[in-house]
């Protein structure tokens, strides 16, 4: 399969406005968090836990990472497969931040 056929031109358009989606929802994810925790919810997350635990307030720069991450594959392969999986996630994250404003008491 030739590099051609897995990145679709049509869809070069939206890949940087779905990569700002998912860097972000990403963002919001870590504010979200934060505001919760200071609000006296638990991080339910066990790889966030640890990351909590040893990395202390630096514990958002592996999920950001992540977000950056995915936000490049996006952007080098804008591809029908690819923004269907990433947008589902930035779907479901969004959910999840919307979650953690509502605990914190923010919404």
């Amino acid at each position: 399969m030739s590099a051609h056929s897995i990145s679709q031109p049509s869809l070069t358009l939206w890949a940087p406005i779905v990569a700002f989606a998912v860097i972000a929802v990403g963002i919001l994810d870590a504010v979200s968090t934060n505001a919760g925790l200071l609000a006296g919810a638990v991080e339910i997350n066990p790889l966030m836990v640890y990351a909590q635990e040893t990395l202390g307030p630096w514990w958002v720069l592996p999920k950001i990472g992540l977000q950056l991450f995915v936000a490049a594959i996006v952007l080098m392969r804008p591809a029908r497969m690819v923004f269907a999986c990433v947008s589902l996630a930035v779907l479901v994250n969004a959910v999840v931040v919307m979650n953690n404003f509502a605990l914190a008491g923010a919404l």
